[in-house]
């Protein structure tokens, strides 16, 4: 098995066409350079096109930009209105440029509105008071595509800020509303959309308490299952849905660095969607895991909704799931463990889910577990964790597995 640093080195060698890719990849070549210690998150990669990457600079988070030589006009752009000092590398030889991580020029509302005052005016008109901007402080930012974070009003109340490109506002504003709208009926909370604006920002209630981790008690699993078999009866459209889309197992990073890993996660997805059958369609979270699951004084809440759709519900289910197991993983579980704990939490999750869903089971839980696994292959690169091919590796083998288990028992 490769080490991440041949990995790393293999990604590299096959991208000429990006020759400061390394500088992402590998970022202590950054800290040499700014001397500073540099580490990196997030990262996005277009082969032989562009890569950015969250980087935190001597404890000042960052952008780092790569562009091949035949998108030069993108260093021009990311430049525009910037100051000397969010500027902390401009290297044009090497279509290299590391930025203030603010001055996410793809993000425009974090300047106009998270740093600047027309979110002031936002709050003011949405709920009649202003909002404290010096407390406005980043919880999650995926460079070009997301901001999270959260400010303070006046009077004490915390908000949920979710910035995002302009043009991409309206699909995730209508995924709120979509789901707020059928929330009535389930005893899950779901945050309060308070404001909108259209450079790009949805302002949102935020929801206290603490996130669920693999090591929720059953029963707390068997209620939220409950309370999200509710949810989905309350959102039945009364059509049916088919496969999701097998988004991820075309992980560029993954194809170029573990090209045989990518190739037989091919196969998998295929016989995976191959297995599936159409159910009834209904409102979904879209993105599920035990980390968008809030408990507080006994209640359960619901966050991150911007991706809520129309879909089936095992794939909500599913999803939970293979986030579960992709969690152990990181944290230095074996496949073993992870199948184990995922295994733990299915029993009450379904049982739950079963009580108030009542729709027919389908029998095609398993492949779709697959399918939200390869869904995430390139995350443990992206996220730069240090045992990131084993994680891989470990992460298509589960998926195999799963649809293994399927064709046997189908």
């Amino acid at each position: 098995m490769r080490s991440v640093d041949e990995a790393h080195a293999h990604l590299v060698a096959r991208d000429p066409d990006l020759p400061a890719l390394e500088q992402l990849v590998e970022p202590d070549h950054l800290a040499t350079r700014l001397g500073v210690p540099v580490t990196r998150g997030y990262l996005r990669y277009k082969p032989g096109t562009s890569a950015i990457a969250l980087l935190d600079v001597g404890g000042r988070a960052a952008i780092g930009h790569v562009w091949g030589a035949a998108r030069e006009e993108k260093r021009a752009k990311a430049l525009r209105d910037l100051t000397d000092e969010q500027v902390l590398l401009d290297s044009p030889s090497e279509h290299l440029l590391v930025i203030d991580a603010m001055a996410d020029r793809a993000i425009p509302a974090l300047r106009t509105h998270v740093l600047g005052g027309r979110l002031q005016e936002t709050m003011v008109r949405a709920i009649g008071e202003p909002t404290a901007l010096g407390t406005a402080r980043t919880l999650a930012h995926k460079p070009a595509r997301r901001w999270v974070g959260q400010v303070r009003t006046a009077s004490g109340r915390d908000v949920t800020l979710r910035v995002y490109p302009r043009q991409e506002l309206h699909g995730h504003l209508d995924a709120h509303e979509l789901i707020l709208r059928h929330a009535a009926g389930s005893p899950l909370r779901l945050p309060r959309l308070l404001a909108h604006h259209r450079r790009g920002v949805l302002a949102l209630e935020h929801l206290p308490g603490r996130t669920l981790t693999t090591d929720v008690a059953d029963s707390l699993v068997y209620r939220f299952g409950e309370s999200l078999g509710t949810l989905h009866a309350a959102g039945t459209t009364g059509g049916t849905a088919g496969c999701p889309g097998v988004a991820g197992t075309a992980s560029p990073a993954i194809a170029r660095a573990l090209p045989e890993v990518f190739h037989g996660a091919a196969a998998v997805a295929k016989g995976a969607a191959g297995a599936l059958r159409p159910s009834p369609a209904t409102i979904v979270h879209g993105d599920l895991s035990l980390d968008q699951v809030v408990e507080s004084d006994g209640r359960l809440g619901l966050i991150d909704l911007d991706r809520a759709r129309i879909g089936v519900p095992a794939d909500d289910l599913a999803g939970l799931l293979a986030h579960a197991a992709l969690d152990v993983l990181l944290d230095g579980a074996d496949r073993e463990q992870a199948l184990r704990v995922a295994g733990r939490i299915a029993t009450p999750l379904l049982a739950g889910h079963a009580s108030t869903w009542r729709g027919r089971e389908d029998g095609d839980l398993a492949p779709r577990v697959a399918l939200s696994l390869l869904a995430r292959a390139g995350e443990p690169f992206g996220a730069a964790h240090p045992d990131w091919v084993r994680v891989t590796r470990d992460l298509h083998e589960i998926a195999r597995r799963l649809v293994a288990r399927e064709a046997v028992t189908a």
